[in-house]
């Protein structure tokens, strides 16, 4: 009789703190197989797109860009105030007035170092093109409080003799996708969208460009 509760005492011990298999392995359920992987695919890209740089030779900007370049192609139509040595003229330029030429579209801001640097360059360009059938227009924008004031004076400053508009609410940067200046468009004779520049250019690339968009 002792033998046997001897047996049953040491059956017990060795037993203890032992758990059914059920309850001892532990595996990911399925939401986790399936979660786990998509967390660390949003955090590599959360990464990658925090760290992109400026693209090179180009001042960044805190705009909010609504839109960008229609599907057909084609440039937005604006009309915007010009602006000339004397601040504001009065008058206003339209977009679609130049259909049937080649134009090249800047987006800049006074402030902004490489735009002050291209300025020259397009100097170059403008007494090279000029006079034919390419039409040059700055537009200007509004960021750091940039105002027509300072797009007449950068004009004065680099003795600019190409057409300026300013853009007081960023609108028109916004549709044409603008987020970094100088931006550079290429707009063929039908009103399309040839060639896009950002940053830095030299007169050979944009005068390549011009080229190939039709000028002459």
């Amino acid at each position: 009789m002792k033998r046997a509760q001897m047996a049953s005492k040491n059956n017990k011990t060795k037993d203890h703190g032992k758990q059914p298999a059920a309850k001892r392995s532990h595996g990911l359920s399925k939401w986790e197989i399936v979660a786990i992987p998509i967390i660390i695919i949003v955090g590599i890209w959360a990464v990658y797109s925090f760290t992109q740089p400026t693209p090179s030779g180009a001042t960044s900007l805190t705009n909010t860009v609504s839109t960008s370049i229609t599907t057909s192609g084609l440039a937005p139509d604006f009309t915007l105030p010009i602006v000339g040595p004397g601040g504001e003229t009065g008058q206003t330029l339209t977009l679609s007035a130049f259909k049937g030429k080649v134009v090249l579209l800047e987006f800049m801001e006074p402030w902004c170092p490489h735009c002050q640097s291209e300025a020259p360059v397009l100097a170059q360009l403008y007494a090279q093109y000029g006079k034919q059938n390419v039409v040059f227009v700055s537009v200007a924008g509004p960021w750091n409080g940039a105002t027509a004031s300072d797009a007449a004076s950068f004009i004065t400053q680099y003795e600019s003799s190409w057409t300026y508009v300013y853009d007081s609410s960023g609108t028109i940067f916004s549709e044409y996708g603008v987020n970094s200046t100088p931006t550079f468009y290429i707009i063929a004779p039908n009103g399309s969208v040839s060639t896009t520049f950002i940053g830095d250019q030299s007169a050979d690339t944009l005068s390549g460009a011009l080229a190939a968009a039709g000028a002459t």
